[in-house]
């Protein structure tokens, strides 16, 4: 097409070039010729116009053509650039959809990291407690090995000053032995009459021996008849219907003789202390007085007070009033071997407990019941009347009071709490007429439970709480003294105490494991303050049987003593009572420990007791 173009160019500018030769061509003549090239070149024009014509609209058309591929390039150019941005929209969504992915997974482990970082913390913590646990732990240790130490040259220097006084003892008896030497030669002239004085003790100790051996083949028939049948005061209380008689039943307040007590720690006993007279000694009257009675400042007050008192009575009363003189008031002493009403015969006479011989053979125990109220900060009063019967007010700091009646005795006919309020609770009352106890008649005994050494604390209280399976009540002497009685409810065996040979001390480290026991007991006075609990002591079959009575009653009140002292059991809920060796745990002759135990009775569904005021 540009050729085209180029060429009609070039003929119109021949054709510019030769019109004015054509001009002259004409004037001059020559104008055919001219004309004809004239019209060679307009045709030759035209031609080339046409021909420029077709070529510029092929040209146009091509153009066309080109502009519609350019077109349809541009429009799949178009689609591909679409298509190229769907796929990188689609790109960038599943980019944004992994980078989000990535995102969240990076989240999930920062949160991840930061709980492993938190419990890194927590264990870092725990680390840093543990080690100032263990650091304490460490200091406290040292503290005791210090303490350790100190206690070992404390002992050291206590061993140093005993091996001090053992050099000197030496010494001492080195020039003791000198002396002897000197007295051997004096001696050598008694040596003759000593030898037949130790003939005799010779021959006096087979014969006490034999005695002895006689008085155990007695005491194991009396065990056994025991076993076989009823001691006097069992049948006694079994027979006994009779409401009992007793001045200080009705007597007013004041219209007896009338003496009190402070009670503070220097004249009271606790639970790890042994009783300060021996029972070995109170067997016998060939006894050191002084040293068993330890009587205090009120003690001797009193006496004075009871000498004027009855200085110019009559003497009538005097067998009704001597266990009270001694067990309530400390005045005096009863003689082994004398005799009190009813036949009755002193084996054994100390200033808490004297044991008595029924002619049958049988034995009693008799002692003051309101001894384990007598707690420190407490002020006793008792009055002593006439037929020998007292009575006993203990008040203590809280304002409250216990009262106790007793006949000539010592036996508890009632026992009445009063609150600080004025309200009253009879705990014991054994003033009403009683039904006789046919024994044959009772219903079998359930067996004693044994709960073992962990005494855990629902089974100890489902057993003490399980209800005696009859329908009648009996008194307190009916409990104490006859067995068939009060083995209607079963004994609980404490087996975390045990006792001394000899012993009524209870360590505090035994005490403590009476936590169940006192929680138990208290949990159920706070419920039912009428609740009556019978602690019994035991012992083994070493000593005199009397002896073994009264030891293990004390043990009994040992056991109460300490459920007061470290558990705030109220004493007057608790009555105390010793078999001593007539049932033995262990069915074995000598020196058992666990024959020397205790248990507990809870007695409320046996004991007659009037409703609270």
């Amino acid at each position: 097409m540009r050729r085209i173009a180029r060429n009609t160019t070039a003929i119109i500018t021949c054709l510019s070039l030769l019109m004015p030769s054509l001009a002259q061509a004409q004037q001059s003549g020559d104008g055919g010729v001219a004309q004809k090239v004239f019209e060679d070149l307009q045709k030759q024009s035209e031609k080339d116009k046409e021909k420029a014509k077709r070529q510029s609209e092929a040209q146009k058309k091509k153009k066309q053509e080109q502009k519609a591929r350019a077109e349809e390039r541009r429009r799949e150019a178009e689609k591909a650039r679409e298509a190229r941005k769907q796929a990188a929209e689609r790109e960038r969504e599943r980019r944004k959809e992994r980078q989000e992915a990535q995102r969240e997974e990076r989240r999930k482990e920062q949160a991840a990291e930061a709980r492993r970082e938190e419990r890194r913390k927590q264990a870092r913590q725990e680390a840093r407690e543990e080690e100032k646990a263990a650091q304490a732990r460490r200091e406290e240790r040292r503290e005791r090995e210090e303490a350790q130490r100190e206690q070992r040259r404390k002992e050291q220097a206590a061993e140093a000053r005993r091996e001090e006084r053992r050099k000197q003892a030496r010494q001492e008896a080195r020039e003791e032995e000198k002396a002897a030497q000197a007295r051997r030669e004096e001696r050598r002239e008694r040596e003759e009459a000593q030898r037949e004085r130790r003939q005799e003790a010779r021959q006096d100790a087979r014969e006490e021996q034999a005695r002895r051996a006689e008085r155990a083949r007695k005491a194991e028939e009396r065990r056994a008849e025991r076993r076989r049948e009823r001691n006097a005061a069992a049948r006694e209380a079994a027979r006994e219907t009779r409401a009992p008689e007793a001045a200080a039943l009705s007597a007013l307040l004041g219209s007896g003789n009338v003496f009190r007590q402070r009670i503070t720690d220097e004249n009271s006993r606790s639970s790890d202390e042994d009783f300060a007279t021996s029972l070995r000694d109170a067997l016998s009257n060939d006894r050191d007085r002084d040293r068993w009675r330890r009587e205090s400042r009120w003690r001797e007050e009193e006496r004075r007070r009871w000498e004027e008192r009855n200085r110019d009575r009559d003497d009538d009363d005097d067998d009704d009033n001597d266990l009270t003189k001694v067990l309530l008031l400390g005045l005096g002493a009863l003689a082994v071997g004398s005799m009190l009403n009813n036949n009755r015969q002193v084996a054994l006479s100390s200033p808490d407990r004297v044991v008595v011989t029924h002619p049958d053979g049988s034995q009693e125990l008799i002692k003051d019941d309101a001894a384990l109220l007598r707690q420190p900060g407490s002020n006793v009063e008792t009055e002593q009347f006439d037929d020998g019967s007292s009575r006993t007010v203990v008040t203590r700091a809280d304002g409250s009071k216990v009262v106790t009646i007793r006949d000539a005795d010592m036996r508890v006919l009632r026992r009445t709490l009063i609150s600080p309020d004025g309200r009253t609770s009879q705990l014991i009352d054994d003033t009403q007429e009683v039904q006789p106890v046919d024994i044959t008649s009772l219903p079998p005994a359930p067996a004693p439970v044994g709960l073992g050494n962990a005494m855990d604390e629902e089974a100890l209280r489902a057993a003490l709480n399980r209800e005696a399976n009859i329908d009648r009540r009996f008194t307190l002497g009916q409990i104490r003294n006859i067995h068939e009685v009060r083995s209607l409810v079963a004994p609980v065996d404490i087996p975390a105490i045990t006792f001394d040979t000899g012993s009524a001390a209870i360590p505090p480290g035994q005490a403590q494991q009476l936590s169940a026991l006192g929680r138990v007991i208290g949990d159920s006075i706070r419920e039912n303050p009428q609740e009556i609990y019978m602690i019994e002591g035991y012992t083994d079959t070493v000593g005199d049987p009397a002896m073994n009575l009264a030891l293990s009653d004390r043990r009994a009140e040992s056991v109460a003593l300490a459920l007061t002292e470290y558990f705030d059991v109220p004493p007057e809920n608790l009555v105390v009572q010793g078999y001593g060796e007539d049932y033995l745990k262990v069915a074995e002759e000598g020196d058992i420990r666990a024959n020397r135990r205790s248990s507990v009775r809870r007695i409320t569904d046996l004991l007659q007791t009037a409703a609270p005021e």
